[in-house]
């Protein structure tokens, strides 16, 4: 786990705030005036991004600072999709946190995972409850290395979603880490006996900073690839992981409007 910070950190003051850099955006004139999303859907894969662009009635403000975002006019503005921002921890925690200081206070986080056990093979469905943190951003947000967990109520809405439309999903922990390409079978063996049920790069830093600024969030994710026999099988571009994500998107889309 990263070093620990020093604890002075958490009682410290930033020299500047999500909301100064919303508000340095607008004093250049490159946000326009219509009112923020109350929730937002993050898509790390472009794949499901343009999926929804194309089979949605969307619209996009101008001059929006980071990403893309697009307002799903159908729910009247009030739900919208972020994407193309980047892919880990800190891309994702930086997207966030410009989401919360624009206005939207509910997030959905669909993404794609490994997997760490034989009986979730690529195209199985996870929900997260919780994160264990193998990465650097949390650490700024949160002291100590505890697991950090999604809203309750947030993911219990999403589980009974997916229970409604008879999509198969398994609740669990995931394995956050910012380094792909040193994960190792000593680590699987380790997080899975702790009981992760997959690894990807994103969870642990947005529960993390969304218990700090005190909204709602719930993870989910398609498994994309397994690590599960220690050795590293890809899925990446099967459908089954494409259709994936999509399923996500409508039972998160459906939890939320509930």
């Amino acid at each position: 786990m990263p070093v620990p910070l020093d604890s002075t950190k958490y009682e410290s003051k930033p020299f500047f705030n999500p909301s100064d850099f919303i508000g340095y955006i607008r004093g250049l004139g490159r946000l326009d005036d219509r009112p923020p999303p109350e929730t937002v859907i993050l898509s790390y894969q472009r794949s499901l991004f343009d999926h929804v662009c194309t089979h949605r009635r969307v619209s996009a403000p101008e001059g929006y600072f980071a990403g893309e975002l697009r307002y799903l006019d159908e729910t009247d503005g009030n739900i919208a999709i972020a994407g193309r921002f980047g892919v880990g921890a800190p891309a994702a925690a930086v997207m966030l946190e410009e989401l919360i200081a624009f206005g939207a206070r509910r997030f959905v986080s669909i993404g794609t995972a490994g997997s760490l056990r034989s009986d979730l093979p690529p195209g199985s469905l996870v929900l997260c409850d919780a994160a264990f943190r193998d990465e650097g951003t949390s650490y700024h947000y949160l002291p100590g290395g505890a697991p950090v967990l999604p809203s309750e109520v947030l993911t219990g809405r999403l589980a009974a979603a997916l229970a409604a439309r008879d999509l198969p999903f398994r609740k669990g922990p995931a394995w956050t880490t910012d380094a792909i390409y040193r994960e190792t079978p000593e680590e699987v063996v380790k997080l899975r006996d702790m009981g992760a049920l997959v690894v990807e790069m994103e969870a642990a830093a947005l529960f993390a900073v969304a218990r700090f600024r005190a909204v709602s969030i719930a993870a989910c994710f398609s498994v994309s690839d397994t690590l599960a026999e220690l050795a590293w099988r890809p899925e990446f571009h099967a459908e089954t992981t494409a259709e994936g994500l999509e399923a996500l998107f409508a039972a998160a889309l459906a939890a939320l409007e509930d």
